[in-house]
């Protein structure tokens, strides 16, 4: 059980992430056999196996996209229509979220962090949007609860987005023994709206008394 976790359901059809990122970014279907693709061209390349930069190199397809592209568009209007509706229609948010990519069969790609500890922004909700169904090894794994240290698999699936507190719930990955690759984007955002003030305490209202961020902590991601 997540801590004070939201899940909110959005259409894939007015929506379309995957079908852009198939189309328009990988040139490659289902998004989930990502790894079977670039294992394909590593080895015509005669290179070595997968490994942590090919998810660095990835991601960066998705990163690099055009402020006008298709993907970043969509992005934009989703959290106009989905996400900020939710929230009195008054959000500060990434311009430019994370854009991540985890192969099957590589090594994790984030170590153990809270997202704060780098931002240094309290005030900070995180959406996970993850673009494949994400599960097991190939997902993203929470502590319960702050502090615990009792991290658990995260399940989403596509057509879900989750928001919750990374600010100071530690969080990370594991080495992805699925047989699916993971492909998501992470953004936070601030409430400015005053009259939602109730919404955005069910996300992070339960902070233990004294929590503060860490600064200048490091981690790969």
């Amino acid at each position: 059980m997540l801590k004070n976790a939201r899940w909110l359901s959005y259409s894939t059809q007015k929506y379309p992430f995957a079908r852009i990122l198939e189309k328009e970014v990988f040139k490659t279907r289902p998004l989930t056999k990502l790894h079977e693709k670039y294992a394909l061209y590593k080895k015509r390349k005669g290179l070595a196996g997968l490994e942590y930069q090919d998810n660095l190199k990835l991601r960066s397809l998705m990163q690099n996209q055009a402020a006008d592209s298709h993907l970043y568009k969509l992005y934009h209007a989703f959290i106009a229509n989905v996400i900020s509706k939710e929230f009195g229609g008054k959000i500060s948010y990434s311009n430019r979220p994370q854009m991540r990519v985890h192969l099957a069969g590589t090594p994790s790609v984030s170590a153990w962090h809270r997202d704060v500890d780098v931002s240094d922004r309290p005030d900070q909700i995180n959406v996970w949007l993850p673009f494949t169904d994400a599960y097991g090894t190939n997902t993203l794994w929470v502590e319960s609860d702050y502090g615990l240290g009792d991290y658990q698999a995260v399940e989403v699936a596509y057509g879900l987005a989750l928001l919750f507190d990374v600010g100071f719930l530690s969080h990370g990955t594991i080495a992805n023994t699925s047989a699916d690759t993971r492909i998501s984007l992470d953004f936070r955002f601030a409430v400015l709206n005053p009259d939602f003030q109730s919404s955005v305490d069910q996300l992070l209202g339960d902070r233990p008394p004294g929590m503060k961020a860490v600064k200048h902590k490091k981690w790969k991601m």
